[in-house]
């Protein structure tokens, strides 16, 4: 927002409000003396989120100090914006900081760690160039750990994260993907020791070739809910079924979607719809093979399906009937993921209009067959937040004046691609949101002549150059 700068912070500043939340995001106009002004003092923040501000400095971390704050988060595209000094006197003068998000140095995590201690419950940061090191720092100092995302983290092994594990014994989120090292003997061996208070566990894209040791490390997880096991070789039709044979009654989320592999089809997915009873999410993406026929147990049944919240479905052969039952059997379904299905019609879209009157999120993305009469009856029901209709080469400005004047709460919307809506019809979308609306419309050479005019008869804007 470009009108919020530095002035607008120093009269809020001076006027002496006690902040509990302050969320600064992208503000172009805002320096180190803006956010300087809008920190200091507040004793009584809880909440401070500095994002993407390209003018700001490590300078503002000297003017914070909030006994209070439990989260903090700093995000920025630059790579060292932070000494470990200035670093550690921050996080000195903070202690009570539980859940910290930074974009910072590796070398950094064991600064974090020995001033933060038994304080620091949530780590997210930049885990890619971890060591061993930074590892057994935060054994040794945070045992008090709950969530951390070490996605991508290619140098940590086997040794500094059993180490880890017997430490921190109230672990509840944990993310392993992509830690390459992890997925060969040996150090596979440390999925053996994952903690037993674990409530949600990403493997995505771990190279793990052996099925047993991955059947063997989830099933032994007595609290697991959430399982994220897409593009995982190990993960086969039969380790799945012994998965959910032994623990499907617990899960309410599961990723099996397929990146890279095609191991999973509906042999697979049949122990899914009779093990999985309590299922709220579901992804099932690109999965070659599968038509969806033997997940019909879960949607026929309407106490089941009425538990749907999150759906992923876009697997390029799924069966057409499986589509027209999903639609019309998950009242309660707030997102679902339809793109690249080239059999959704206009229909099947006003079907899910008429059964998902809760639905908030939807992406329909090459769903070829879509229009306009599909979208302005969709979005005239349902509280939409974030669509997503990049490649519906066929929609227009008409479906754009729909959503303006039906969903004011949009948040964000894709249109790369669609041709046939004009730059100018985006901008008004933008105007009638009520919060700050994120559009992406990337799109070949915009068609000549178009215009917006007000229709006075209606009071509306439109194409003038359609009329």
């Amino acid at each position: 927002c470009d009108q919020i700068t530095d002035k607008a912070l120093q009269l809020l500043g001076q006027s002496q409000c006690k902040l509990e939340v302050l969320i600064l995001n992208r503000l172009s106009n805002v320096t180190d003396i803006g956010v300087h002004a809008i920190t200091s003092g507040q004793d009584a923040l809880q909440m401070l989120h500095i994002k993407h501000l390209a003018k700001v400095t490590q300078a503002v971390l000297n003017s914070i100090v909030a006994p209070k704050m439990w989260s903090f988060c700093f995000k920025t595209n630059a790579k060292s914006w932070c000494s470990g000094t200035v670093m550690a006197n921050f996080l000195s003068k903070n202690p009570s900081i539980k859940e910290l998000k930074l974009q910072t140095d590796v070398e950094h995590v064991p600064v974090i760690a020995q001033n933060l201690q038994d304080s620091l419950e949530e780590l997210k940061t930049n885990f890619q160039s971890m060591m061993d090191s930074d590892i057994d720092a935060l054994a040794d100092y945070c045992p008090n750990l709950k969530r951390i995302d070490l996605n991508g983290a290619k140098n940590i092994g086997k040794e500094s994260l059993i180490k880890l594990f017997q430490a921190c014994t109230q672990l509840e989120e944990l993310d392993l993907g992509y830690c390459s090292r992890l997925s060969i003997p040996p150090e596979c061996e440390v999925l053996w020791t994952l903690p037993q208070s674990l409530v949600s566990l990403s493997l995505c894209g771990l190279m793990l070739q052996d099925g047993q040791i991955l059947v063997e490390c989830i099933t032994r997880l007595p609290h697991v809910t959430s399982l994220k096991l897409c593009g995982v070789p190990g993960l086969n039709d039969c380790t799945l079924a012994q998965i959910v044979e032994q623990i499907g009654c617990q899960i309410t989320e599961l990723n099996v979607s397929g990146i890279g592999v095609n191991v999973i089809t509906d042999v697979g997915l049949q122990s899914v719809a009779k093990f999985c009873t309590s299922l709220e999410c579901l992804h099932i993406s690109l999965l070659r093979q599968v038509t969806g026929q033997s997940l019909k147990p879960i949607f026929l049944d309407a106490k089941r399906a009425s538990k749907i919240r999150v759906l992923s479905v876009n697997s390029k052969m799924m069966d057409v009937g499986m589509l027209d039952l999903i639609m019309s059997s998950c009242p309660n379904l707030e997102t679902l993921d339809l793109s690249g299905l080239s059999d959704v019609t206009d229909t099947m879209v006003m079907d899910l209009a008429d059964h998902a009157p809760r639905l908030s999120q939807v992406n329909l993305k090459s769903c070829k067959l879509v229009t306009d009469t599909a979208i302005c009856y969709l979005c005239g029901i349902c509280p939409l937040k974030s669509l997503c209709l990049s490649g519906l080469h066929s929609l227009t400005d008409k479906s754009i004046f729909c959503i303006a004047s039906s969903c004011p709460q949009l948040e964000e919307i894709y249109l790369n691609g669609c041709a046939c809506v004009s730059p100018v019809a985006v901008q008004y979308l933008r105007d009638c949101c009520l919060g700050r609306l994120y559009a992406s419309h990337s799109i070949p050479n915009a068609k000549p002549n178009q215009l917006m005019a007000k229709n006075l008869d209606t009071g509306e804007y439109c194409r003038a150059d359609l009329l």
